[in-house]
């Protein structure tokens, strides 16, 4: 019998595949080897939902068609499962997909990756009694920008509605300090907190971390002492590739779990997508999903 794929997408999407794409993408899956299935998300959780179901209906790997959301909802779906995910990147940043190496603007090519390539065992964060992220969980001006970025603008400018929104956020709202306390025991303040996974960030082609791995069995914390304003200058260590972890006003450290909290609840994100408030725990899942990298 052959091996059978799920391929799933959301057609409300903003980059969703029209139809002759989508062919294109099953027809280079299949060469793989795989019978491919497609199928579409109807209403929100569909997409955890069905790719949960993929090892009980007897598929052999799950292909997620779609931005960053729709990567963190398949792989929700799939935590502590055998069934591999495979990415196609069709999102506003892409940002995991650029962080494993697939070409991330060729959609075509990575479907052929998804037939082919071959899984391997990755960390999962997990924002307790919320949900997981694959890339980053935070609380900070990037939290509130995805809370309050404008929908509209973001189908029309993609990423650049982020970076309006975050400027916003400094401009016209007060950020929190948030008390980071870590399993030893440890508290401190900050004004920007990170729970990274990997090293990549925001538009895709920052670099955040020069340590972060998906294949880390911790999560690294990094956390940005106040004032906020002062540490834009570390925008550019991003941009270099460096990371920031030796910048003015940076913690880190790498660790099982960590909680963040302040005075009022404040928006927290994962992998772009609003998921809650502060107060809130974030813990590691080592191995807990087997992503398909290129060979």
């Amino acid at each position: 019998m052959s091996a059978r794929a799920l391929l799933l997408y959301n057609p409300e999407a903003r980059h969703a595949p029209d139809p002759a794409t989508l062919t294109r993408i099953r027809r280079r899956v299949e060469w793989g080897g795989l019978a491919v299935e497609a199928v579409a998300s109807k209403a929100p959780g569909d997409l955890s939902r069905l790719a949960a179901l993929a090892e009980a209906e007897g598929f052999d790997r799950v292909v997620i068609c779609g931005g960053d959301g729709s990567v963190r909802e398949a792989a929700q779906g799939l935590k502590g499962s055998p069934v591999p995910l495979a990415i196609i990147p069709m999102g506003t940043a892409n940002v995991l997909s650029r962080e494993i190496g697939l070409p991330s603007r060729r959609p075509i090519e990575c479907a052929a990756i998804a037939g082919s390539g071959k899984p391997r065992p990755v960390t999962l964060g997990e924002v307790a009694g919320v949900g997981v992220f694959t890339f980053c969980a935070s609380a900070g001006i990037d939290s509130l920008a995805v809370k309050t970025v404008d929908l509209k603008m973001k189908r029309e400018t993609g990423a650049w509605a982020y970076v309006h929104a975050g400027l916003m956020g400094l401009l016209e709202q007060q950020i929190p300090l948030f008390n980071v306390e870590l399993p030893s025991g440890k508290i401190f303040r900050a004004q920007q907190v990170l729970a990274l996974n990997a090293s990549h960030y925001g538009l895709g082609s920052f670099h955040i971390s020069r340590g972060a791995s998906l294949e880390a069995p911790t999560i690294r914390m990094l956390a940005l002492a106040p004032p906020l304003m002062a540490r834009l200058s570390l925008v550019s260590s991003c941009l270099l590739g460096k990371g920031v972890e030796d910048g003015p006003g940076v913690v880190w450290a790498d660790v099982d779990s960590f909680s963040i909290s302040a005075e009022e609840p404040f928006p927290v994100q994962a992998d772009g997508d609003d998921i809650g408030s502060t107060p809130c725990t974030v813990k590691a899942a080592p191995k807990a999903l087997n992503l398909v990298f290129p060979e």
